[in-house]
């Protein structure tokens, strides 16, 4: 039954959004294909992890997907890696159900709940959380990382149930390997994890000696993971790093530098770029970033090019602000859809007269520090439902694993509790489950798809470069048509677009043509509206202005 809902839910929520893809899978999916195409050596990265675009390669390598149908064989992908996922999540759902019987007397006044209302439990929360926090529609590595520590926290779980034998330790160092691989993140959180079953299996009967020796173990198989990617990496930059995401986004979300893209060294203090994207024109601000980073849109490509030089500091009224931002991040974060309140609600009012804390068996919360280092590290820098939720998840299902039930309980309240409990969250996925079916019906065109179509119908070719104004990174449609974009004005600056005067619009218009890209598109009806010679693509919300000599020196034969 379990495996019936989650497949069930994972599949019309792939099918729903087979075509939905953010300028992260962008990225991944080009990283992917240069990979296919020329090897390894591409996804060697500075901001980009390797093991998302090294599966997406695979899949690319044997079925060589069309265009049109590119993206929705990366949600296949998705929803196979959802489906190891659902395994991982069964063997932690496991290991907790052994952890809830203790080695020591219950309390005489109470009883823990059955094992079949802790699964119940479990994955109606799993469910829920695919729905609502993380799930195949995402084209990103985190489903990757969520299998991964599911299946780790349950290796820890089963340490200090006494089963602290070599290969246990061996498996540990390898997922933690590939979960560095799949996100650079883990390299912190990884030291958390092998403490942990340092502590875990000296409390299991074992000695220091033998425990720190698996331990090592361990971790030399985590450094054949995770050392081939951090020397390339290291020889790529001329310098000793693990990736530059972390650093970057300290920079960006604690020091205030500039989100994203276009970093030209503000605010003072944040280092001075080695390489930045090129300011062509002052006002509006004009960037050009055709060469030598690759890519649909190559400041998205690989940011850690462009931000190179970036050197994050410690302040702590930034860093206060910043934590104070994640902390008001992780509150709407578990506010979603208001089950999780309802559930808590429920739980408060009948406390008192069927609900009580049980009692994990010894040390067993040193198996779930690991998710709340996670999710502490987390906190100091940046907040993204994607990035926190399976360690979320892991912490809340460990709370369920705690409630037991008073004996002096009615036989009915023993019985409807746990299911009106389960029922809150089953019925929050009900609207969303009518929502992806409603949109498999309607099966709307993919307007994506449907402006790559009639950028090559208004004669452009792949390989044309073009400029945009206001787009930013979601060139999804660019990357369909084969296009480049070598440069841009970005949205903050269109208002002054809008307002200049038409001579100057007519000189940013030369300005571009003369970096060589044969069109100008936008989303933006105003900055349209502004300027003449531009066209309203059918069927879309885009508007592509085309210059008639660059033009004819595009698709000239």
């Amino acid at each position: 039954m379990y495996w019936c809902a989650a497949c069930c839910v994972g599949l019309l929520q792939t099918c729903a959004h087979r075509n939905d893809v953010a300028p992260d899978g962008i990225s991944y999916i080009e990283i992917a294909w240069a990979t296919a195409r020329s090897g390894l050596s591409h996804v060697v990265n500075g901001y980009w992890s390797p093991l998302y675009p090294f599966l997406l390669s695979l899949e690319f390598r044997l079925f060589q997907p069309s265009p049109q149908m590119e993206f929705a064989a990366v949600h296949l992908c998705n929803f196979l890696v959802f489906i190891g996922s659902i395994a991982c999540f069964q063997l932690l759902l496991k290991e907790l159900v052994l952890t809830r019987r203790p080695a020591f007397p219950l309390p005489q006044d109470s009883i823990a709940a059955s094992e079949r209302t802790f699964w119940l439990w479990g994955c109606v929360l799993f469910v829920w959380a695919t729905q609502f926090w993380l799930g195949p529609s995402w084209v990103t590595p985190d489903l990757c990382v969520a299998a991964l520590v599911y299946l780790a926290t349950a290796l820890l779980l089963r340490i200090r149930r006494g089963l602290h034998s070599w290969p246990v330790f061996f498996l540990l160092g390898a997922l933690l390997g590939l979960s560095y691989l799949a996100k650079m993140a883990m390299f912190l959180v990884a030291p958390v994890f092998l403490l942990g079953a340092i502590v875990l299996s000296r409390n299991s009967g074992l000695t220091l000696r033998a425990a720190a020796l698996r331990a090592l173990l361990a971790t030399t198989v985590f450094g054949i993971f995770a050392l081939p990617f951090t020397h390339a990496l290291s020889e790529q930059k001329g310098r000793l790093t693990i990736g530059d995401a972390g650093r970057i986004n300290y920079a960006e979300y604690v020091n205030r530098a500039t989100l994203w893209v276009h970093w030209q060294g503000e605010p003072p203090g944040t280092g001075t770029p080695a390489h930045p994207t090129r300011k062509v024109y002052d006002s509006p601000a004009v960037f050009e970033f055709a060469a030598p980073v690759a890519g649909t849109y190559p400041p998205w490509y690989d940011p850690s090019y462009w931000y190179e030089g970036i050197r994050p500091s410690l302040s702590f009224r930034n860093q206060l602000w910043a934590m104070w931002r994640c902390a008001s991040a992780y509150l709407r974060f578990i506010s979603k859809t208001g089950a999780l309140w309802l559930c808590l609600v429920a739980f408060w009012f009948s406390w008192k007269e069927a609900f009580c804390w049980g009692h994990f068996a010894s040390r067993t919360w040193l198996a779930l520090l690991p998710s709340a280092a996670t999710l502490a590290m987390y906190e100091l820098v940046h907040i993204e439902v994607r990035y926190v939720a399976p360690w979320a998840l892991i912490l809340l299902i460990g709370v369920v694993a705690r409630v037991w039930f008073k004996k002096s309980s009615s036989p009915k309240s023993i019985s409807r509790l746990p299911l009106i409990i389960a029922l809150t969250p089953v019925l929050a996925v009900v609207w969303v489950f009518a929502r992806d079916i409603s949109s498999l019906v309607r099966n709307a065109p993919d307007e994506q798809w449907m402006m790559a179509q009639q950028l090559r119908d208004l004669g452009i070719p792949p390989d044309t470069k073009i400029a945009t104004l206001g787009i930013g990174s979601s060139v999804a449609w660019a990357h369909l048509a084969g296009a480049r974009i070598i440069a841009e004005i970005p949205e903050k600056e269109l208002t002054q677009f809008i307002a200049a005067e038409a001579g100057r619009k007519r000189e940013i218009f030369d300005l571009l043509t003369s970096l060589g890209a044969a069109a100008v598109v936008t989303r933006n009806p105003a900055a349209a509206g502004s300027s003449e010679g531009w066209r309203v693509i059918p069927g879309t919300h885009y508007f592509v202005w085309l210059p008639p000599t660059a033009l004819q020196r595009q698709v000239k034969p």
